[in-house]
C-alpha cells in the first residue's frame, strides 16, 4: 500500500476507532513528508513545485535543500540514444559531442555544481508520431493545418481532431513550424530513451566525487503538443501547467554563476531550449548563459537552424565557445 500504510490501517475493519484514528494520522503525516520532497523550499529562491508530471517533470531526488547556487550550471539536452548515430533520429556528430562534453565534465568536476539533463520522453500515440494520424503519413511528413480541414489528415482518435486543427493554426500564427512527423523515438522505457553508455558513466562520476544528485528534466510526455524546449511545450495546454513556461526553473539556474549548455539536437531541443531561457535569463548577464559549439549538432537538413542559433546568441551577448576553452568560463574548483 501506498505512503507507508500500516498493516493496521488495511485491517482498519476490525480496528476500534481510536486506534484506526492513530493510523490514519500516521499516514496523513507521511503523506506530508512525501509532498515535502516535491515542493522543496530554500531560503535562495521560491517554492519549486515538482508535482506536475505532464509534458515535463523535474526529478532532482528530494534534496533537502537546493542551494547549489554560486558555481557552473552543466545543462545537456536530450542526450539519449535515439539522437544518436544509429538511433532513430540520429544527429551526424552527437557521439563526438557528448564525448567533448564528457571531458569537459571530468576536467572540470570541481567547478560544476549542478548538472541538469533533459530527457525526450514520449509515448507512441504523439501528435508528431504516425500512429497519430488515421493516414499513418511517414516520417517527415509535414502537416499544415488546411491538409487538417480538408481531410487529407485526420486524427486517429476523432476525439482529437478539434484540437489537433487548433494546434496546427496556432504552430503556423507562431511563425516558426508546420506538424512535422518525426520517427518514434525516445518512447518511455525502450532503448533509445536510454542515455549515451560513456555520459551516463561520466554523470556517474560527477556525482559520486560532489555528492551531489543529477537533476532530470523530463519533456514531451503530453502527447497533444510537441516540446522542443525543455521550458515548456509549442503550443500550452490549458489542462497542463506543465506546459507552460517553466520560470521556476529558470530561476533555479539562474543562480549559478554561468549556465553552459550543449546535448543534442542543435538545430531543435538545443536551439529553443536556450532561446527560452533567454528570454527569462536577467538582464544584464546574458554572457552568464554559455553555448558549448561543438557541443551539439544539427538534424540533417536543419543546419540553416543552428547557424542562426549560434549568430542571435552572439549578438544577444550569449558567450558561445568550444569544450576545450571551458576554462575560461569557470570559477575556482570549489570542495
Amino acid at each position: 500500500m501506498g505512503c507507508g500504510a500500516s498493516k493496521d490501517l488495511v485491517e482498519r475493519d476490525h480496528l476500534p476507532q481510536e486506534k484506526l484514528r492513530g493510523a490514519i494520522d500516521d499516514v496523513t503525516q507521511r503523506m506530508s513528508v512525501s509532498k515535502q520532497c516535491f515542493e522543496t523550499t530554500s531560503n535562495l529562491h521560491p517554492r519549486v513545485s515538482h508535482g506536475a508530471m505532464g509534458a515535463a517533470a523535474v526529478l532532482n531526488g528530494c534534496p533537502v535543500r537546493d542551494d547549489f547556487g554560486g558555481d557552473v550550471c552543466l545543462t545537456i539536452i536530450d542526450p539519449q540514444n535515439d539522437f544518436m548515430e544509429g538511433g532513430s533520429l540520429g544527429v551526424t556528430g552527437a557521439k563526438a559531442d557528448l564525448d567533448r562534453v564528457c571531458t569537459l565534465l571530468r576536467d572540470h568536476a570541481d567547478s560544476i555544481g549542478r548538472v541538469v539533463v533533459t530527457l525526450d520522453t514520449h509515448h507512441q500515440m504523439h501528435i508528431a508520431h504516425s500512429s497519430f494520424w488515421q493516414q499513418s503519413p511517414p516520417p517527415f511528413t509535414m502537416i499544415a493545418a488546411a491538409d487538417i480541414r480538408s481531410g487529407k489528415y485526420s486524427p486517429a482518435n476523432p476525439e482529437h481532431a478539434e484540437w489537433a486543427l487548433h494546434y496546427a493554426t496556432q504552430l503556423e500564427a507562431q511563425g516558426k513550424f508546420t506538424i512535422i512527423i518525426w520517427p518514434e523515438h525516445c518512447l518511455v522505457g525502450s532503448p533509445g530513451h536510454t542515455l549515451y553508455a560513456p555520459l551516463a558513466e561520466a554523470l556517474h562520476a560527477w556525482s559520486s566525487k560532489r555528492t551531489r544528485t543529477v537533476t532530470w528534466v523530463l519533456k514531451g510526455q503530453n502527447n497533444l503538443t510537441e516540446m522542443y524546449s525543455a521550458l515548456r511545450a509549442e503550443v500550452v495546454r490549458d489542462d497542463d501547467p506543465s506546459t507552460r513556461l517553466n520560470q521556476q526553473l529558470i530561476t533555479a539556474l539562474g543562480l549559478h554563476s554561468k549556465v553552459v549548455v550543449c546535448g543534442q539536437a542543435k538545430s531543435h531541443c538545443v536551439n529553443y531550449t536556450l532561446r527560452d531561457l533567454l528570454s527569462g535569463w536577467p538582464k544584464g548577464r546574458e554572457a552568464d548563459l554559455v553555448l558549448l559549439d561543438d557541443g551539439c549538432s544539427p538534424v540533417s537538413g536543419y543546419e540553416k537552424h543552428a547557424d542562426l542559433l549560434v549568430t542571435d546568441m552572439k549578438a544577444a551577448g550569449v558567450t558561445v565557445i568550444k569544450c576545450g576553452e571551458a576554462s575560461i568560463i569557470m570559477p575556482p574548483a570549489k570542495g
